[in-house]
């Protein structure tokens, strides 16, 4: 898995999205300004929706675990990305 890279998004683009919204800001309005901050690179999404990603994969793995290059490796970024959750 390649590295995050950080991005950094100066205090008047983030006061500039405070002051643009109404009294509450949504989460789809926060994700979707996040992504074009980071030129599309980072999302937003519910931590569940990542959680069964990751279990998919986990359990998929293990029955293709001699058909699959790298398989260690996989699994050690599965754990990682849990890690994140």
């Amino acid at each position: 898995m390649g590295l995050i890279k950080d991005h950094f998004i100066s205090r008047d683009e983030i006061s500039n999205l405070l002051w643009g919204m109404d009294s509450e800001i949504s989460t789809h309005s926060l994700s979707m300004w996040l992504k074009s901050k980071t030129n599309n690179e980072f999302v937003v999404v519910p931590r569940e929706f990542v959680y069964m990603t990751v279990l998919f994969f986990e359990n998929m793995a293990e029955g293709y675990k001699d058909k699959i290059p790298h398989f260690k490796e996989m699994i050690r970024d599965l754990a990682t990305i849990n890690n994140y959750l």
